[in-house]
């Protein structure tokens, strides 16, 4: 059976034991007092994921070396917005 995305605990419920619980569970665990968020949990995986997001967010490119799967996301934006390459 698939991971959900999002497990949501209470804080009253805060357990290493609910923890290792629900992380078999879920990719993400929200701790919650008084319906507001007040951390969460990662599994390994979107983990992973989010230090990936997080280096290729501050990745830096000169003119001429963008990679060709930035290029294509840029042209595709460019035509839905009337600009045309040049």
């Amino acid at each position: 059976m698939p991971r959900a995305l999002t497990a949501t605990i209470d804080i009253a419920d805060f357990t290493s034991e609910v923890i290792r619980r629900e992380a078999s569970r879920a990719r993400v665990i929200e701790v919650r007092e008084h319906g507001e968020i007040l951390g969460g949990f990662l599994s390994a995986g979107e983990l992973e994921r989010y230090r990936e997001l997080v280096r290729r967010d501050v990745e830096v490119f000169r003119a001429g070396e963008f990679p060709d799967d930035i290029v294509a996301a840029l042209e595709e934006s460019a035509g839905k917005f009337g600009v045309g390459a040049e």
